[in-house]
């Protein structure tokens, strides 16, 4: 029979990074926190994790394998939601989200029910067999953490607490349940100000991407108003966007299309969104190709400054050029910093605004590149299988009019306005393919075969 911890600490082992010698304390602003686990480090991990695990103690009474779960399920985690993780620089990703492991039981708690619906999820097993391994850790984490919140324990604004309201938060957000979901991030947006606001969570600039993924991951599902950065709600201004001309100096970019021309008839804005954000997708891409990292920071600020703004630009007309942009870089924005499709998940609400605005789109106002474009991101980011109907031949008819007449030469096109390769090419690639079968046809006025 496996053993069970009876709730010493041990302090883990530190892990050494080339860009700090100093070791952030648990808890403190300055040490990497997140829901996300990131790889196993064997300064941390034991390399025989089975065995080994049997002799570290926990913060509470646990089964040792269901830790190694944990560990194990970690790799994977990082590998479908962080696919940018190659090119990103995380401050101690290993001490941070282990060490808690260790001294905080709420924190544990969720840890293991999280990683074990997620894993049990994917293993597509029955919801009764998973509520019997998972259930108590679920109940032990909220019981903790409402004696703390009610008496105004110590650690009821650590960031392990955070983190651990985060995970549920995210895990509701993850299986549908969107009451609880909203329940969770508005206790975590609570805390977040009781803390000081955004601002004190710039030293842990890795959890507070966890936090304004979910944030926006909602608002993208349901049409909700996102809790933080929220003008008519939320104290906080939008945050700045990111300085990132000198990263540019070095990269010389060739636009076959023309693709900036459209920037002068739209929104100013918008137009400015834009340009940041195809400023961040030059620098992944040149990252990748050179075997360079960015910093966490330079991720957040992109993804605040930006998905904040575009969230909140309401005013503009179904079927408009500036909507359809707005919501192309919405769907644009979600494939590469959320990665939630490849689990199963879906953005209903963003998904059914885009159909409609495509559906009254104008196409004799819009240049056919950046049509192409609007339509391909759709397809690799938030519409599904139900679309191809309407969405294959559409694409299929532009492509035509574009002289697309391989994926190499769709490439450079998507490229010229704003593509990911590093995340977006093999949807993309299998999208295109698919539409070779496909001949020309008129382009769909309305999307009644939906």
């Amino acid at each position: 029979m496996l053993k069970k911890n009876k709730g010493k600490t041990r302090r883990l082992s530190k892990y050494e990074t080339n860009s700090s010698a100093n070791k952030s304390t648990p808890g403190e602003d300055s040490s990497e926190s997140s829901t996300s686990p990131a790889s196993s480090s064997d300064s941390v991990i034991p390399s025989k994790v089975g065995s080994d695990l049997l002799t570290i103690r926990y913060a509470d009474a646990v089964d040792s394998y269901k830790v190694e779960v944990v560990f194990r399920f970690s790799s994977i985690a990082k590998k479908t939601l962080f696919p940018l993780d190659a090119c990103m620089v995380f401050e101690k990703k290993e001490e941070a989200w282990i060490e808690p492991l260790a001294f905080d039981p709420a924190y544990l708690n969720a840890m293991i029910f999280t990683t074990l619906d997620y894993f049990d999820s994917m293993q597509h097993r029955s919801r009764d067999d998973v509520s019997q391994r998972t259930l108590p850790h679920y109940l032990r984490t909220v019981r903790l953490l409402r004696e703390r919140i009610t008496h105004e324990d110590n650690q009821s604004l650590t960031t392990p607490t955070v983190a651990a309201i985060l995970a549920l938060a995210a895990h509701a957000h993850f299986v549908g349940d969107t009451e609880s979901a909203k329940h969770h991030l508005e206790g975590l947006r609570k805390i977040v100000g009781m803390r000081g606001g955004i601002a004190t969570f710039t030293g842990n600039a890795k959890l507070l991407v966890e936090i304004l993924r979910c944030d926006i991951g909602m608002a993208l599902e349901s049409g909700s108003k996102p809790l933080f950065f929220n003008q008519s709600s939320s104290p906080e201004p939008f945050l700045p966007y990111p300085e990132q001309t000198l990263f540019f100096e070095s990269i010389t970019t060739d636009s076959t299309y023309e693709a900036e021309t459209f920037l002068h008839h739209i929104d100013a804005e918008l137009a400015e969104a834009w340009r940041v954000m195809r400023e961040f997708c030059l620098l992944i891409n040149f990252a990748s190709e050179s075997n360079h990292r960015i910093a966490t920071e330079t991720f957040l600020d992109t993804m605040a400054s930006v998905i904040y703004r575009l969230l909140d630009m309401t005013r503009f007309k179904t079927g408009s050029t500036d909507e359809a942009i707005r919501l192309g870089l919405l769907a644009f924005s979600s494939s590469v910093f959320l990665q939630w499709k490849q689990l199963g998940m879906s953005y209903d609400h963003l998904a059914a605004t885009y159909r409609d605005c495509l559906a009254e789109l104008r196409c004799s106002h819009i240049p056919p590149q950046l049509l192409l474009w609007l339509l391909m991101v759709g397809a690799v980011s938030i519409l599904g299988e139900a679309d191809d109907m309407w969405l294959k031949p559409w694409v299929r008819v532009t492509i035509d009019l574009c002289k697309v007449e391989s994926w190499t030469v769709m490439q450079d096109l998507l490229k010229s306005f704003m593509w990911i390769g590093l995340v977006l090419d093999k949807p993309g690639k299998e999208f295109y393919d698919s539409t070779a079968v496909y001949y020309p046809v008129t382009p769909p006025l309305t999307l009644d075969a939906r």
